[in-house]
């Protein structure tokens, strides 16, 4: 492997014979947008894409593709050819988008969205709530597209030399630059798992799912997630002949840690037995030693210890992002022990509705933590409550009301209510007299002032108490929460 740069961009280069393929690699991803931007980076690497191809037509065009953690363009074709579309693409990353992009823009990047399957989407919400990761499985209450300011923004923080890394395999092209604006390595902080110890929570998904933290490096905990996963299937196997396999994901969390998913599809009517299965597998390797051959065969996976070549891949990704490479030298005994201190803080998420008993890692009932707090008063504050005849025709369990407190919003119900801290809030939607409100716990709060007695002054209260750079207006279309009670 060669290293060099050029125009201050990393550039690693792999000699084989055939057509030159690059890939343009930048240090951005989804789990780098917030509520409010999300699709900013799909959208400006749309836009560039979208002027090269208009810049050189007679060229091949650059194929986007959106991860969670990075954004590649890759072209291929002859060395001049390449040459020239990343010249033009890299100057198209440099000039701001318009303040009216051509809708065809908009429509050209379909294909560069990120994809990850929806249980483990979900289960990524349920442990960081609406940001970073936790976005990608946030529902949208209606945003409209990220603005020409945003995309700016955006463009300007990361689409940088400094964020950048060309990987190039092939001959290498004569006379190539990669004209980016230049600016510093963007500094990121990934947000904590909203609660540190092992504990079960609801999400509307329809399966069950099971995610961990565990160190980059780790390739004692890369075998076990391997090892865990086909004793999921297996054990769900022997319960159902038809149930569907375990499956499995590894998504970036910061430059040292990975969170890594289980999952598996679920009815309604089986999904506790599921969980349980699910759970007890997990728990089962973090209490005793796996067998060596079993350990052997797993070791032998892509991302094992030894059996991680130094690729292209690979080394990008330490330019990028200082990723450590995979610490070998895997036992049995380093198997259990480091997979159990990854369930000290695993998640198991479920259906709503659903309620479990098992046990934690500890040998304790299995915490479960909600955004819901049942049979306790609500906080004190003032309470907005529906007119009298409406309170007249419902049932008890049927009843809402809202309380205000000098730094919350309380969605209350009988017997149960939902505290949002003003500070705890990401977005606010407006759409005409309604507001929804984004809680970074990842649960949207919807209020209409129809509901209630004095409900235009509760709306003022809340616009006044959430920071207007996180309010925008609703997109035409979004959803509703009309005439049904707040959720989360």
């Amino acid at each position: 492997m060669h290293h060099s740069h050029v125009d201050g961009v990393p550039v690693l280069r792999s000699l084989r014979s055939g057509p030159l393929h690059a890939i343009l690699r930048f240090g951005v991803g989804a789990r780098d947008e917030t509520y409010r931007t999300r699709g900013v980076t799909r959208l400006v690497a749309a836009f560039a894409a979208h002027e090269t191809r208009g810049r050189l037509p007679e060229t091949g065009e650059p194929v986007v593709s959106i991860g969670v953690d990075e954004t590649r363009f890759t072209v291929s074709g002859t060395p001049q050819e390449v040459a020239d579309i990343l010249r033009t693409l890299c100057r198209a990353l440099g000039e701001p988008p318009p303040d009216r992009p051509d809708e065809r823009a908009y429509r050209c990047d379909d294909e560069a969205a990120v994809s990850l399957p929806p249980l483990a989407a979900g289960a990524l919400n349920a442990r960081y709530g609406a940001q970073a990761t936790g976005l990608l499985g946030q529902e949208c209450a209606g945003c409209r597209p990220p603005t020409p300011d945003m995309l700016r923004t955006h463009a300007a923080t990361w689409f940088t030399r400094a964020n950048a890394v060309l990987t190039l395999t092939g001959p290498e092209p004569v006379g190539l630059r990669l004209p980016l604006p230049p600016g510093e390595r963007p500094r990121r902080s990934a947000p904590e798992a909203r609660y540190p110890r092992a504990s079960w929570t609801h999400r509307t998904i329809e399966g069950v799912a099971v995610s961990v933290e565990s160190p980059a490096g780790s390739a004692a905990v890369a075998v076990a997630h391997r090892i865990v996963r086909e004793r999921m299937t297996a054990a769900l196997a022997r319960r159902s002949a038809s149930a569907a396999p375990a499956e499995a994901a590894t998504v970036p969390h910061d430059t040292d840690t990975h969170v890594r998913l289980l999952f598996t599809p679920a009815t309604t009517d089986d999904a506790e037995e599921v969980a349980a299965t699910v759970w007890s597998e997990a728990l089962r390797l973090a209490r005793i030693e796996p067998a060596q051959d079993e350990v052997d065969r797993h070791c032998r996976g892509p991302e094992s210890a030894g059996a991680q070549p130094c690729t292209l891949d690979a080394a990008a990704r330490t330019e990028l992002f200082g990723t450590p490479r995979l610490v070998g030298g895997v036992t049995p005994g380093d198997v259990r022990d480091a997979w159990q201190r990854a369930m000290a803080g695993a998640q198991l998420v479920v259906p709503d509705g659903l309620l479990l008993d098992l046990a934690g890692p500890d040998g304790r009932r299995l915490w479960c933590r909600s955004c819901w707090t049942w049979d306790e008063l609500p906080p004190w504050g003032e309470a907005f409550h529906e007119p009298l005849v409406k309170r007249a025709f419902r049932r008890a369990g049927e009843r809402h009301w809202t309380v205000l407190t000098p730094d919350s919003v309380v969605t209350c119900r009988t017997g149960v209510y939902h505290a949002l801290r003003f500070d705890d809030v990401v977005a606010l939607e407006r759409r005409g007299p309604e507001r929804v409100l984004i809680g970074r716990c990842g649960c949207d709060i919807g209020i209409d002032p129809a509901w209630y007695r004095s409900g235009r002054r509760l709306i003022r209260a809340l616009d006044a108490a959430v920071p207007a750079e996180l309010a925008f207006e609703g997109a035409e279309g979004g959803r509703s929460h009309e005439e049904r009670p707040p959720h989360a």
